[in-house]
């Protein structure tokens, strides 16, 4: 709709509601006058002839029994009405009107003035058939004299003085819409401008300024439309700078964006992954199909997508890439929609699997010359040729290439670890399993003299690799036993939930710094250098309970307090019911 039909629009209906205002008042006031002249002028008529019928009976009496035809026409000259007159008895002796007297003329009015009271009537005459309007009144004689006068002279009047009354209104009328077409300019000339400006303001133009017609309502709101121009410049603004920042942001970041909506169709996507998915063309619009050629990755979105979890998965495709895929759902809600983040771990996963490759290849090329080194010392120690400098020598020599050679035992063992498939998993009862451990480290325990103490429920059973789970809780002695400074050790496990079991190695040794726990599964991280070597600590034990854990799908974490001990928790899948039969070795 252009604006000079809303101008008019609003200008025709505030012009059509004032002219039915004044047609209404006007119409009002009409009939209300009209209705008020009538029954005035009727009001006069009855008080005329109540008075000139007074007058009339006054002035006849005597000489009207005598000659009533005569007085009948005189009195109507002089009154200007027709003059009836009757007898004692109600009958007509004289009238004015040339016309005979007739017993249907005698009305009501006669019977109420024979009564003693004043007769008043309005009817159709007999003789005339007209409307006319009769006052009675008795004289005192006796006789009753009777005014009459035909109502049409009223009702002319009327309809004049009515004539007068519409020509009146009319002029009223054709004044007030003059007015109302005057006043509705005025009123839609500000309103029109205001219009104009919203229009600018809605098409994005916000450098206006709305001038206040006058300080009224209308001066308020072109305030309020200038107000509002103004704050939606500056809010916009801001959009478009929070929008370039967005942009500039996602445009330069490594990983890449997908923002998919609930129907599966990508609303948004960065220049990183059109990279990482190596898009040909913008992904903006396409489905979800056309996007991801890659079955896996689009399965897990769609699965996301449908049930509005927030989840990770790392991809590996058939042409050697990787992709690290995190949804989360754009509102907590299945079908809301998600954001996908791609990160591509192909680079990562080649220099990984070369630095694994580097340190088997390492380590397998430091196997043979170590164990002949080794074998070399021991043979001289055996020997009796070595004088007590030498052969103190030999000794260092014997025991560096003991530590080398544990050390390359555990790169090769974590290697191996890192490249075999996860082991199939079974039934392990904890309880046997933490004897043939406890039977093994026996030795050690007995020659630090710490007590160990075991407490683990009967037919307590989990899923998971039993000889990985031996060397696990081995370690986890074993690590315990070395730096737990001859304090109490305890192995524990029990159910955590309907699904879980843990397993728990606690010591009450000088515990564990807050700031190393995040790196100490990290491999040759040693949370103080000089004494893990002196120990003959390599620094590859945790990683190595940490990946053989994983491989079982289970989970290990660790808690310390410096001051009073470690615990190490090992979390695995169990199969039933635990029964705690604790017991002390």
């Amino acid at each position: 709709m252009s604006t000079p039909s809303s101008g008019f629009t609003f200008r025709a209906k505030l012009l059509a509601s004032y002219v039915a205002l004044v047609v209404a008042v006007v119409a009002v006031a009409v009939v209300q006058l009209d209705r008020s002249l009538a029954r005035d002028l009727r009001e006069r008529l009855d008080q005329r002839l109540e008075q000139q019928a007074i007058g009339a009976t006054q002035w006849g009496v005597g000489e009207g029994r005598r000659h009533p035809e005569k007085i009948a026409a005189r009195l109507a000259k002089i009154v200007g009405a027709d003059v009836t007159m009757f007898d004692d008895k109600g009958v007509a002796v004289a009238d004015s009107r040339p016309e005979p007297v007739g017993e249907g003329d005698v009305g009501p009015e006669v019977a109420a003035a024979l009564g003693g009271a004043v007769g008043r009537a309005s009817r159709i005459s007999a003789l005339r058939r007209v409307e006319t309007y009769y006052v009675a009144v008795r004289g005192g004689d006796g006789w009753v004299i009777r005014l009459s006068v035909p109502l049409s002279d009223i009702d002319a009047t009327v309809t004049g003085l009515r004539s007068q009354l519409l020509g009146a209104a009319g002029l009223a009328l054709v004044l007030a819409l003059a007015l109302g077409l005057l006043a509705s300019r005025v009123v839609a000339r500000p309103l029109h401008a205001m219009t104009l400006t919203a229009r600018r303001i809605a098409n994005g133009d916000f450098d206006v300024a709305v001038p206040a017609p006058s300080p009224d309502e209308f001066g308020v709101l072109a305030e309020s439309l200038t107000s509002l121009a103004r704050q939606l410049k500056a809010r916009i603004g801001e959009l478009v700078r929070e929008r370039d920042r967005l942009s500039a942001i996602l445009e330069g970041m490594a990983e890449g964006v997908l923002v998919v909506d609930r129907g599966g169709a990508i609303v948004l996507a960065n220049a990183a992954a059109k990279s990482i998915l190596r898009a040909p063309r913008a992904l903006e619009g396409e489905s979800l199909k056309a996007a991801l050629s890659d079955a896996e990755m689009r399965g897990f979105v769609e699965a996301r997508l449908a049930d509005g979890h927030t989840d990770e998965s790392e991809i590996a495709a058939t042409d050697g890439r990787s992709t690290a895929v995190y949804v989360t759902p754009l509102e907590q809600r299945a079908g809301a929609g998600v954001v996908c983040v791609l990160r591509d771990m192909t680079t990562i996963r080649r220099v990984l699997t070369m630095r694994r490759d580097f340190m088997a290849n390492a380590s397998h090329e430091l196997r043979t010359p170590v164990a002949a080194i080794l074998g070399y010392a021991e043979t001289l120690l055996l020997g009796k040729r070595l004088d007590g400098e030498g052969r103190q020598f030999v000794e260092i020599i014997e025991r560096h290439a003991k530590r080398l050679s544990s050390l390359v035992d555990d790169v090769l063992r974590l290697s191996e670890l890192e490249d075999r498939p996860a082991p199939s998993r079974q039934v392990i009862e904890l309880g046997p399993l933490v004897s043939l451990v406890v039977d093994t480290v026996k030795a050690k325990v007995e020659r630090a003299k710490v007590d160990l103490v075991i407490d683990v429920p009967a037919r307590l059973e989990v899923l998971g690799d039993s000889t990985g789970l031996e060397q696990v809780l081995e370690n986890l002695v074993d690590n315990a036993l070395k730096y737990g400074n001859g304090a109490p050790i305890r192995v524990a496990a029990r159910d955590d939930g309907p699904k879980m079991a843990v397993l728990e190695v606690t010591d009450r040794g000088p515990g564990i710094a807050a700031q190393h726990l995040p790196r100490l599964f990290e491999r040759f991280y040693r949370v103080d250098p000089a004494r893990s070597r002196e120990r003959g600590g390599s620094g590859l034990g945790l990683a190595i309970v940490r990946q053989l854990v994983e491989s079982m799908g289970g989970t290990i974490n660790v808690e310390s307090t410096v001051g009073e001990g470690t615990t190490f928790r090992v979390a695995l899948e169990r199969t039933s019911e635990p029964q705690r039969t604790p017991d002390t070795a």
